[in-house]
């Protein structure tokens, strides 16, 4: 694609595959700018890369000038950064914001998208803005794109965006404010789109510290309604199936906790999703409603196949053979099905540090394995990695888990599963 900047009152044609390009905001200013003047001799074949760089400095500069004063963002931050920071999110950020009705929930997950994007970008620490940009489509992957094309390797190097960590510091707090103030929009309508995107993005940028408080107003926010002045809304229930959080977000939400050393983030992370009634009531409704109306219905079929199978006894009554078979049936059907219950209830070979206490129900052993399995994940995460070395863990944070473990009726390395103890 070619591309075309205004020198004053010239138009010089850059040549195919320029890193030159006007970001949405630079375009607004590209007339306005008093462009430094350049003589026809420099915009010949021999010096067109001179004359890219120089425009690319100046272009640069001013868009660092022009955000700063619009925005507040930190002046550490790149040119590039601050002028796609801008367009990409602050700006839609505002509008949406601003807006005295409810916004339409596609915007709010583009822009969320948006920020889901600088975040990946700002994740790796010493990647530089140019290289492997991200395959999305949206319009934030598009103005961070500065690849040149594969021929022109000697400008691609000089192009090359290294973000300094103030500055990379300053861009993930912008993009973590935006997103929450997004999400706690009264306006807004947290969908499970929404929160997923909320939650990649708090984890991508290492501030998963608000996410307790987005798991509680997922289930209980107030729900806009559209088309009313002024707003009105309705109240949910917070222990309706819907209202659970889905065990992906779970996870992902834990491990940004586990990487940043939170103790008691990991404990409210764990409280706010897979310890609700929401969850349990999904997890039940998902898992054991075909199970219990299968076992509901089995003595009405059962009794159905016996009628039919006592036509072919000779040696006895119909409806004795009938009476007999549907006990024997039904109790082979059930017998069997106890079994599985158990076997399903009290398998322990997922189990690695974090075991149930003795006596703890068969049907809540089931009902809590999530929560049973996220909190061996955080006490693995605390401990020793080596197995030789379990068990010798201590400190405040070591003994206000194995406490808190063992409130919730659970036991933290038992004795007699450890190496060497059987």
């Amino acid at each position: 694609m070619q591309h075309y900047l205004l020198l004053r009152s010239q138009t010089v044609k850059h040549i195919v595959g320029s890193t030159v390009r006007c970001a949405s905001v630079g375009q607004k200013h590209c007339t306005a700018l008093a462009w430094p003047s350049y003589t026809k001799d420099e915009i010949s074949h021999k010096s067109t890369l001179t004359l890219k760089n120089k425009l690319c400095n100046f272009q640069r500069a001013r868009f660092a000038s022009t955000i700063a004063q619009t925005t507040g963002l930190d002046s550490n931050l790149s040119p590039l950064i601050s002028s796609t920071l801008e367009d990409g999110v602050l700006r839609r950020s505002r509008v949406i914001l601003q807006s005295p009705t409810v916004p339409d929930i596609a915007d709010v997950e583009e822009l969320l998208r948006s920020c889901e994007v600088f975040a990946k970008l700002l994740s790796d620490d010493i990647q530089p803005i140019g290289r492997n940009t991200p395959s999305e489509t949206s319009s934030a992957s598009n103005l961070l794109s500065l690849e040149e094309t594969r021929n022109d390797s000697r400008a691609r190097r000089q192009e090359d965006i290294t973000l300094t960590v103030p500055a990379r510091n300053a861009a993930a707090q912008l993009i973590s404010s935006t997103a929450y103030k997004i999400i706690t929009d009264p306006k807004i309508y947290i969908t499970p789109k929404l929160l997923s995107a909320y939650v990649n993005i708090q984890s991508l940028l290492c501030r998963p510290r608000s996410l307790p408080e987005i798991f509680h107003l997922y289930a209980s926010k107030p729900i806009p309604k559209s088309k009313t002045a002024p707003l009105k809304f309705t109240t949910p229930n917070p222990n309706k199936p819907t209202a659970h959080i889905p065990l992906s977000v779970t996870d992902t939400a834990l491990n940004a906790a586990i990487k940043t050393k939170d103790l008691p983030l990991c404990f409210d992370i764990i409280n706010y999703s897979v310890c609700t009634r929401a969850f349990r009531y999904h997890k039940f409704l998902r898992k054991a409603f075909v199970p219990l109306s299968g076992a509901i219905l089995a003595p009405f079929a059962v009794y159905k196949l016996a009628s039919e199978l006592s036509g072919y006894f000779d040696n006895m009554d119909a409806a004795v053979a009938t009476e007999v078979l549907f006990a024997g049936i039904l109790a082979y059907v059930g017998f069997t099905a106890t079994i599985g219950v158990v076997a399903v209830t009290t398998s322990n070979d997922q189990m690695d540090r974090v075991t149930w206490a003795s006596g703890t129900p068969l049907r809540e052993r089931w009902m809590r394995e999530e929560e049973r399995m996220l909190i061996d994940r955080v006490a693995g995460a605390w401990g020793f990695q080596q197995r030789s070395r379990r068990g010798e863990e201590e400190g405040p944070d070591w003994d206000a888990l194995r406490e808190w473990i063992g409130m919730r009726g659970m036991v933290l390395d038992r004795t007699e599963l450890m190496d060497g103890m059987e």
